[in-house]
């Protein structure tokens, strides 16, 4: 019984599934992607990446449901570790400022992990999809704008998961651009409300950056944010760049960010979710912040980025230069420190024109045992890892990875990390986050039952799963064991991968400069005319958004200041500054070990003794038996026994 609840409590729910990117349904639209010298809609086919951590094989089925003239479907079947690609049709792509019915529905028979890429002619941009279980309805939309031809254009794309939600947008544009939508316009502070049904796709475009815009649902929704086209930085190379965006209830306030190597700077923005949100760069304080702006700087190698509030971190690679002549403009989202897993499996892409991407993968992990990274479960050799950095007990670094399928993992299988995905070529790039978890982590919490390695924030401490089970370590620093805890066993094997890496030296340019940004507020609220009802729908009490029939004031930041660090070499020898405890990487399949054994003891001394009662038992019947024969054959002699009269003469025969 002991080993029994021993084995149980080890064991994570496997019938659980955690909040984040693998899922069993995914429901998406795909962005307008214009051809970056004529604006002509891409006429290049779309993409899916479909795998899955699933032991068993997994059927998928790939659909557009109200687009069945464009996209029959078809239904896959795929295990755990190899990547399969999904071509779908180009019809599918958004195009102009749109109601739609061509949203794709990706499900299931067991969680699956899912990336989309979005192509035009020289330009490549992918995402990491998000399942509809993790979607929410509040959300603040990162995206871009450079001046240029009117088919620069800001995008933001909304795809619905039920019928008859409702939607509030509040429009937020730069240089006067605006929206026409169901033959109207709007400005930057002006709500659009309308609603929309299952499987339509709504796209809005704007000639201004639609950063900030806020989106609200009365049903979980799926949003993406980017450009149709866009140059970014001095260069004047340029690229279709977008991401799926998550809701509010999942951004976070602990952010690594490694400057893509050979690009720099790199532009950073950080969209705040709430008002009086303070952020920092390096441990010191750039600007406050209210809902819906955003801080702007520029990074030349490793920054680290915290906020007093949630915030959404959104890295931009830069144009090509004649000093950086591989890659092209890229957007990525930078995922929270507090929301990073432990396992990833993607596959690299192939450009426009069907060629390798040089590709890079940038990891971010808490303390500075980075060297437990596994590529393909294949240990690899100091000189993979390149321009490490260890600061605020983080470590930063990137490694050169080939073409194709991939999976990243720590040895142990405990350690969360950061990872991005980034592939330079000729004039083009892309660039995404290969995973993170979507754990609520900015909602009301109420502390609850721990089921080892759930994914959810048992202890409201901002964090999930952050203990590691049965170390006897305070992991997180709270005075408390295993409150929230995660066992998970890697089955990496230990080899050595001997492959080096030789790191591109990295270039510097001028100082950024100060971000065109203002909010500006309405009183008036604009009516819709859509053919759909239109409905207001009430603000949700998780987050501050002012209501749209009140007029309100923020102020502009005034203030945007440039970061900068020194990156070290990892040929360079040098010393670790912090100190790792033996307990903190003890492999957990040691731990499991030990209880396995205790486990073993204990079922041979319960043998033992149960084998030593048994024989005591059968020593104590036995006498007993005997006890009750010998009495059974004194009464039978006595029955047998001749009774003589008191002096009566003897029966014995006498012989003469």
């Amino acid at each position: 019984m002991i080993l029994f609840f021993l084995l149980v409590f080890l064991l994570p729910c496997s019938g659980k599934e955690i909040p984040d990117n693998m899922g069993k349904e995914f429901i998406f639209g795909f962005m307008e992607a214009s051809n970056a010298k004529s604006g002509a809609s891409s006429d290049i086919p779309l993409k899916l990446f479909i795998t899955t951590p699933s032991q068993a094989s997994v059927r998928v089925s790939i659909t557009a449901p109200l687009a069945k003239n464009l996209y029959r479907g078809e239904t896959i079947t795929i295990i755990k570790d190899v990547i399969k690609q999904v071509i779908l049709p180009k019809s599918l792509r958004l195009l102009g400022t749109e109601r739609s019915n061509k949203a794709v529905q990706i499900v299931s028979s067991e969680e699956i992990v899912v990336f989309g890429i979005n192509q035009a002619y020289k330009s490549t941009d992918g995402f990491l999809g998000i399942p509809v279980d993790v979607l929410g309805m509040q959300y603040f939309v990162p995206s871009f704008f450079s001046n240029g031809p009117d088919f620069y254009k800001s995008a933001i794309v909304i795809t619905g998961t039920h019928d008859g939600t409702e939607l509030s947008i509040r429009i937020k544009s730069t240089n006067g651009g605006r929206v026409h939508f169901d033959r109207k316009n709007y400005g930057n502070g002006n709500w659009l409300n309308t609603t929309i049904d299952r499987f339509e796709t709504i796209q809005l475009l704007c000639r201004g950056d639609l950063t900030g815009t806020f989106v609200q649902s009365s049903q979980r929704v799926s949003v993406f944010g980017g450009c149709t086209v866009t140059n970014i930085g001095s260069g004047t190379s340029k690229d279709h760049i977008e991401e799926q965006i998550p809701p509010l209830n999942v951004w976070g306030k602990r952010f690594s960010i490694l400057s893509v190597p050979g690009t720099n700077p790199n532009l950073i923005r950080v969209l705040a979710s709430e008002d009086n949100t303070v952020v920092s760069v390096n441990n010191q304080v750039n600007q406050t912040l209210q809902h819906g702006e955003f801080y702007e700087t520029h990074s030349n190698d490793f920054s680290f980025i915290t906020a007093s509030k949630p915030v959404l971190t959104v890295q931009y690679i830069p144009s090509a230069t004649s000093r950086h002549g591989v890659g092209d403009p890229a957007m990525t989202l930078v995922p929270p420190i507090e929301q990073s897993n432990v396992l990833y499996t993607f596959l690299t892409p192939m450009s426009s024109q069907n060629r390798d991407f040089e590709n890079t993968f940038m990891f971010m992990l808490q303390g500075s045992d980075y060297r437990g990274l596994t590529l393909d479960r294949n240990r690899l050799h100091d000189n993979y890892f390149r321009s490490v950095v260890q600061r605020n007990n983080v470590t930063s670094g990137y490694m050169r990875i080939p073409s194709g399928s991939h999976t990243i993992e720590y040895s142990s299988g405990l350690v969360p990390f950061v990872g991005i995905l980034y592939g330079g070529a000729n004039y083009e790039s892309y660039a995404f986050p290969v995973g993170q978890r979507f754990t609520p982590i900015n909602q009301d919490c109420t502390p609850s039952q721990m089921t080892v390695g759930d994914g959810l924030d048992n202890d409201c401490d901002g964090r999930a799963d952050e203990e590691v089970c049965f170390d006897f370590v305070d992991n997180d620093g709270d005075g408390k064991y295993n409150e929230d805890c995660i066992t998970e066993l890697s089955t990496t094997r230990q080899t050595t991968k001997s492959t080096t890496i030789t790191p591109k030296p990295t270039t510097t340019t001028a100082k950024p400069a100060t971000t065109p940004y203002n909010l500006t507020t309405t009183s008036q609220k604009p009516t819709t005319t859509t053919p759909k009802t239109t409905k207001t729908v009430t603000k949700p009490s998780t987050t501050s958004i002012p209501n749209p029939k009140t007029t309100t004031t923020t102020t502009k930041p005034t203030t945007l200041g440039s970061q900068s660090t020194t990156i070290k070499d990892l040929n360079q020898k040098t010393t670790p500054t912090d100190k790792i405890d033996f307990d903190q990487i003890r492999p957990q399949w040691l731990t499991l070990t030990e209880f396995g054994v205790i486990g073993g003891v204990a079922v041979v001394l319960l043998g033992a003794l149960g084998m030593c009662c048994k024989r005591c038992w059968g020593l104590i019947k036995n006498r007993d038996d005997d006890d009750d024969e010998e009495d059974e054959e004194l009464r039978r002699r006595r029955r047998n026994k001749a009774r003589l009269a008191l002096g009566a003469p003897s029966i014995r025969p006498m012989y003469q």
